[in-house]
This record gives structure tokens, C-alpha cells and sequence, in this order.
């Protein structure tokens, strides 16, 4: 998996990060979805309802540091669904674009605040409150605040395996 022992020692034992390139690694090592590994554990199955009501969602959600200035919480968990709810919250400068990760499925991107750049491949599509953003995410791809001060923030859903 490229990881050192020690390295998935910290990991196991909160006492190091990973980068969501690798932990798509592990995931893919033992046949899981990324989605898998991040959710809270022994959450319940929705899958036998017809609507999923998560109140206050992100207080609901402890959130994951990824790359530089930027916070990531699943909003509820995998089970049953074929969307995955996330929201990012960047500070200023805050970016994740050392860390661009290709996965199989679909990702769509809705600015709530701030603006925000798409950073699509090679490409840059920078974004502001209200835009929203849909595509194929085979292509390496990751968001990055596109201010030097302000906050942003992005709901975005994406389609598993990943």
C-alpha cells in the first residue's frame, strides 16, 4: 500500500494523518469504500427507509483535516445510498490540491460562501456562492479557497466506490 509500519501505527492510534490518496489505498487494499473508513462506526442502515432526515448534520459529524486549511465532514453515512453528502470548509488559503485524488463515479459541488477553485486535471475553474459544479471524477481533481482571505464553503455529493 506504500504506507511504512510505523506510519499505519500513528494512523491506528490518532497519532499521525493521511492523505485521502492514501487512505483510497487502503481502501481499495481491503475491498472497502473510502466513504467506509470515514464514516462513525456501527451507524445505522437506512436502507429500509424512504427518507433520511439528518438535522443539524455537520454539528452531527466530527470533521477530518485535509491538506492545508480545509475541514471535511461526511454528512451521513454510506449505507444504502447511492450519493455521499460532504461538506468542506476552507480557511483562508486553505487547499487540498497537494492531495488530488481520482475515483470511480460522479461529484457535484455547490458553493454555499466564498469562492472557491475547481482544480479539474490540468484545468481551473474558479466558482462563487451559488455556482455548482458537475463531472466525472475519474480525472485527479481538488478544490482550493480561491481567496487570500475569507472563509468558503462547498456541499458536494459524490457517487461510490470511492
Amino acid at each position: 500500500m506504500g504506507i511504512s509500519a510505523s506510519s499505519l501505527s500513528d494512523i491506528e492510534n490518532s497519532r499521525g494523518g493521511i492523505s485521502l490518496r492514501r487512505l483510497q489505498r487502503v481502501a481499495d487494499h481491503f475491498g472497502l469504500r473510502l466513504t467506509d473508513l470515514l464514516a462513525e462506526p456501527d451507524g445505522p442502515n437506512h436502507s429500509d427507509r424512504s427518507v433520511e432526515v439528518i438535522r443539524d448534520a455537520p454539528a452531527s459529524v466530527q470533521p477530518v483535516r485535509r491538506g492545508k486549511g480545509v475541514l471535511y465532514q461526511l454528512l451521513g453515512g454510506p449505507q444504502g445510498h447511492t450519493l455521499q453528502p460532504c461538506l468542506l470548509s476552507f480557511e483562508p488559503g486553505g487547499t487540498f490540491e497537494d492531495d488530488m485524488i481520482a475515483h470511480p463515479g460522479e461529484e457535484i459541488a455547490y458553493v454555499l460562501f466564498g469562492e472557491i477553485e475547481l482544480l479539474f486535471g490540468d484545468e481551473v475553474h474558479r466558482l462563487s456562492q451559488g455556482d455548482l459544479v458537475r463531472f466525472r471524477t475519474e480525472t485527479p481533481h481538488a478544490y482550493r479557497n480561491a481567496s487570500s482571505v475569507g472563509m468558503a464553503a462547498v456541499l458536494g455529493a459524490a457517487t461510490p466506490p470511492w
